[in-house]
């Protein structure tokens, strides 16, 4: 007959944190409120107890496809890993309502382990076969928390990578029941990659080349441009010979970016001497700039036969039109160059905007679409190009020294004072909610 009841919960410092690699612990406390059992309404609850939290992920997908006249459904699981921490395992003493917090620290492991069971025995994994677009290494570096689906004519799919915090709470000479989260009531902990220190260099950004020319009346000087009827007839139908104006322009486009960060895009353009008859220098505008990333997303399910039935979705993940430096034209002065920033990327839903990342049955890359026009002479000229995009973790936050005063100490070094004058450190702010 049980003794009384342990009633556990699992409080998290910051919810709705993203946890950066290992470096970025989960902080919580684990309360347990005694309850005593209905014959035993005033006892006192003593004993060994241990108590301890795991920390664990998963990567699921779910497919569905329709022929039309009936629809399969098939499914792929991949055990990412389970990390347990004890956090406390002493005697515990409680009277009847009781209730006591256990503070735990816990931190994300560097890559996948594989699951094992109490024996020790590696638990069975749904098979997935060998694909360039899947990472199936059991050691492979954990992905970050996502979550996607996607409705088409003919299969849809939902998949997530997800990451729980659960605990375990056993007092081995007693019998006590003990009533915890189940594993859907378990909270969930927001998980990214390892950030990035600024002073790794990244990829000198590729360059994407055109050219432009303009030709039309507008590039004569006023006395000699068409006036009256007949003759901007005859300038509409091309009879006129009108002076050019032609250029280059280079722009520079990252195709590596990182979350929580701003991206930097310049348009530069070179007249073309040799080319250009017109007298009169136009000016050159860069009249807008537009960005669009888009995430393409593939899933499978675990290998039906020989093959894993699989699907794929495309959707944008981003849209801006980015801050020009300024309006004014291209000139000497600014070395024929514009500047254009986007707003820190990646600061929508938690979930849908993440690294680029692979695992054992879901895929995720990126593509950017760039779209910008140069106006002159009453002309507009567009250009759009698309490139694939590499997504990084964000970057990490510097921590700058306080300042000191230089000279001999005014208190001596001992055990009572070694932190008195030291600043309070505080965890590195997550880089979107």
């Amino acid at each position: 007959m049980s003794v009384g009841t342990l009633h556990t919960d699992i409080i998290l410092n910051d919810p709705g944190r993203i946890h950066c690699g290992t470096r970025d612990p989960v902080q919580g406390h684990v309360n347990i409120r005694y309850t005593p059992g209905p014959k035993n309404a005033n006892a006192e609850l003593f004993g060994p107890l241990a108590v301890a939290v795991v920390l664990h992920g998963r990567a699921k997908s779910k497919i569905w496809k329709s022929n039309g006249q009936s629809t399969s459904i098939y499914r792929g699981r991949a055990k990412l890993f389970a990390k347990g921490a004890e956090i406390y395992n002493d005697s515990f003493r409680a009277q009847s309502g009781d209730a006591q917090s256990f503070p735990f620290s816990v931190s994300f492991p560097e890559n996948a382990i594989p699951v094992c069971d109490m024996s020790g025995y590696i638990v069975e994994q749904d098979t997935f076969t060998e694909d360039p677009r899947f990472d199936t290494s059991p050691s492979q570096p954990l992905p970050p928390s996502f979550q996607s689906s996607y409705h088409g004519f003919a299969h849809r799919y939902e998949s997530f990578v997800e990451y729980r915090l659960g605990v375990q709470v056993t007092m081995p000479q007693l019998q006590v029941a003990v009533i915890k989260p189940t594993e859907d009531e378990e909270p969930i902990i927001h998980y990214e990659r390892p950030r990035v220190p600024p002073s790794i260099s990244m990829k000198p950004p590729p360059v994407w080349r055109g050219y432009e020319s303009v030709r039309n009346e507008l590039l004569l000087p006023e006395s000699d441009r068409p006036s009256g009827f007949r003759q901007k007839t005859k300038a509409l139908l091309g009879a006129g010979h009108f002076p050019t104006y032609a250029f280059d322009w280079v722009c520079l486009a990252p195709n590596e970016i990182h979350l929580g960060q701003p991206v930097c895009f310049e348009v530069k353009i070179m007249p073309r001497e040799h080319e250009c008859t017109a007298t009169l220098i136009p000016e050159v505008r860069l009249k807008y700039f537009r960005i669009d990333i888009t995430a393409h997303t593939q899933v499978r399910a675990k290998a039906v036969l020989f093959s894993c039935p699989g699907s794929e979705g495309n959707y944008k993940v981003y849209q801006a039109i980015g801050a020009i430096d300024s309006q004014e034209p291209f000139s000497k002065a600014n070395d024929n160059t514009k500047v254009v920033n986007t707003d820190a990327i990646g600061s929508g839903r938690i979930g849908s905007f993440v690294t680029t990342f692979t695992t054992f049955n879901i895929s995720q890359i990126y593509t950017t679409k760039i779209g910008f026009a140069f106006e002159l002479v009453g002309k507009l000229k567009h250009i759009e190009r698309e490139y694939a995009t590499m997504v990084h973790p964000p970057l990490e936050i510097p921590r700058h020294p306080p300042s000191t005063t230089a000279g001999p100490s005014s208190q001596p070094f001992s055990g009572e004072n070694r932190s008195s004058g030291l600043p309070q450190y505080e965890p590195a702010p997550p880089y979107e909610k």
